[in-house]
């Protein structure tokens, strides 16, 4: 299992980041795939080991810093109010743009920030999320990424191809990139917050085609293909936010796409007259970019909005079934507290999600044999619920 190595922050870093929760934050190390990777880490205030938490991972732009991220888009105070653990990673230095810290969009080397690096950004996040399940006693139905500009693009890129670990994502000045669309892969419904300026030159809010080659999809087209994806309503509902800060020069519309169940949500900010901003910091200040993503993210698990109801083995699995001991050694017992004879059966995956065993349920408690497991994260799937398992 994939550990991170800790270490206490610099006096300069106490310092910028004073709060009254300063002993909360702290800088991560993780080594993946050789290469030893940052990130900066945030515990809510009087964390319990037993507290079930969400996770939500914020990126920076190009060229940027998670301490960068940390300040346009600090959500301490979100964290510490309502549970969940806080991550801003850190990218790593790009040889083929002079070094600059850009996140790893895709590799296939045709568009800018595709040229093959020595390393990956997507086995960093799908590594650091593991070691974090493995830490704490976090939520895996509801992990979430939001980024800035670079960092919103790769926001995207999870949401398509590392959709079986992120659960919805949020991305603010970005489009999205011509080859992350290409590629998109989901397999639940996922929630997308998007908050674009029409006016920001730096991310076209209609996309950039040059010399033939599209570039960045436009924000229609982005939002197309979470729409379809979802399985949206394509007609959106807007609703004209309040122009608070008449001094800006800018306001803000808020569109909404909805299944007929309000179970599955596309939103959109359209920040008319809005640059390469991170509205409620920089640019409009109608809104504050981190807190309305988290807002709209905060009530979707993998199955959809968390409020809907849920029939059949889902529901029941939702609230009645356990799994003990927990972290295991030998062999796990999966008790169903009201057993339902269309869960006929579990699969165990380890963390890259590979079927290890596929288990027959015939009574309410089924025992799992786990002695040949190496120790680590691994996931016991019944039915359409998934439920973390540890073996030590």
């Amino acid at each position: 299992m994939i550990q991170p190595r800790r270490q206490a922050h610099l006096f300069v870093m106490l310092m910028l980041f004073a709060s009254p929760s300063l002993a909360q934050l702290s800088t991560e190390f993780l080594d993946v795939n050789g290469q030893t990777r940052t990130y900066l880490q945030y515990l809510p205030v009087d964390i319990d080991p037993a507290e079930e938490m969400p996770l939500m991972l914020c990126f920076h732009g190009g060229s940027g810093t998670a301490e960068d991220q940390l300040a346009i888009g600090d959500l301490r105070d979100k964290a510490d109010e309502e549970r969940f653990l806080l991550v801003y990673p850190q990218a790593l230095p790009d040889p083929n743009d002079d070094g600059s810290t850009n996140w790893q969009v895709v590799t296939s080397g045709d568009l800018p920030y595709t040229l093959p690096n020595p390393h990956s950004d997507i086995d960093f996040v799908s590594s650091l999320i593991d070691a974090l399940l493995g830490e704490y006693n976090i939520n895996p139905a509801r992990i979430y990424a939001m980024g800035y500009s670079n960092g919103g693009g790769f926001a995207y890129d999870l949401a398509c191809r590392l959709n079986n670990k992120i659960t919805g994502v949020g991305a603010v000045a970005r489009t999205m990139y011509a080859e992350s669309y290409a590629e998109c892969t989901v397999t639940h419904p996922t929630p997308v917050v998007t908050i674009l300026g029409t006016a920001d030159f730096n991310s076209n809010y209609n996309g950039v085609t040059y010399e033939g080659t599209l570039y960045y999809h436009s924000s229609q087209s982005t939002h197309d293909l979470w729409i379809e994806e979802n399985g949206l309503n394509p007609t959106a509902e807007m609703t004209a936010i309040p122009d608070v800060n008449v001094g800006d020069n800018t306001h803000a519309e808020l569109y909404q796409w909805r299944d007929e169940q309000n179970c599955r949500e596309v939103s959109h900010y359209k920040v008319i007259g809005g640059g390469h901003d991170w509205p409620g910091t920089f640019g409009n200040m109608d809104i504050v970019s981190h807190e309305v993503i988290w807002d709209h993210l905060k009530t979707f698990d993998m199955d959809g909005r968390m409020s809907c109801e849920t029939s059949g083995t889902a529901a029941l699995l939702r609230q009645e079934w356990n799994l003990y001991p927990n972290p295991g050694t030998e062999h796990v017992i999966l008790e169903l507290l009201d057993f339902d004879t269309r869960a006929t059966s579990c699969q165990v995956y380890n963390a890259s999600g590979q079927l290890l065993k596929n288990v027959t349920i015939t009574s309410l408690r089924t025992s799992i044999d786990v002695s040949a497991f190496p120790n680590g994260v691994y996931w016991l799937k019944v039915s359409d619920r998934t439920l973390k398992m540890l073996v030590h």
